[in-house]
Order: structure tokens, then C-alpha cells, then sequence
């Protein structure tokens, strides 16, 4: 249903929305994304640009 783009703007999301908003930035990420991020068969795009920081 979603494909890579769409996945990788759901993670730049919750990053931004982490960095923002800290620990309250992570759990509206973690309520309103990633139940949508499950459903992406693909892996964390963050980690494949070197970005990530939580893998």
C-alpha cells in the first residue's frame, strides 16, 4: 500500500517530532505513526542514510 517514500517521510517525521518535542514528540509519533510505519515492509531509512539514532 505505502513504498519507500512514503516511509522515509514517516521517519524523517518522527525524528523531527522526537528532536522537537522530546519524550512528548516520541509518544505522538509512537500513537500516530508508527502504527502506519508497520504497515511499510521496509526497513528504517534513517539507518540506510547514516541518520538514525536509535539503531
Amino acid at each position: 500500500m505505502f513504498g519507500r517514500k512514503a516511509a522515509e517521510k514517516l521517519d524523517n517525521t518522527a525524528a523531527a517530532l522526537h528532536k522537537v518535542g522530546g519524550k512528548a514528540g516520541e509518544a505522538v509519533a509512537n500513537a500516530v505513526i508508527a502504527p502506519v510505519r508497520r504497515q511499510i515492509d521496509t526497513d528504517c531509512t534513517r539507518c540506510a542514510n547514516g541518520k538514525c539514532k536509535k539503531h
